[in-house]
């Protein structure tokens, strides 16, 4: 039996993060937030937004990440400590 995993708690600054440095910092490639974001057409659903910290910014098409939440989601979506 293997020990649970633990996952490093990330600093972060009193700010809000772009998508591509929450990617760079948790190591996500292009192509698994695609389909987080929009599914991948077949069986898996896009994830809501708001669980994973994304701000919609009004009247763009751009996103902005509270990295904090981010942070609790992804560490709850890798069963991690």
């Amino acid at each position: 039996m293997r020990p649970d995993k633990i996952m490093r708690e990330f600093e972060f600054e009193d700010r809000n993060y772009q998508v591509s440095e929450i990617k760079k910092r948790f190591g996500i490639k292009d192509k698994t937030w695609r389909i987080w974001m929009y599914g991948d057409g077949k069986k898996k659903k896009p994830i809501d937004k708001s669980l994973m910290g994304l701000i919609k910014i009004p009247g763009t098409n751009y996103c902005v990440v509270d990295p904090y939440v981010f942070q609790d989601w992804f560490k709850e979506l890798c069963n991690a400590k």
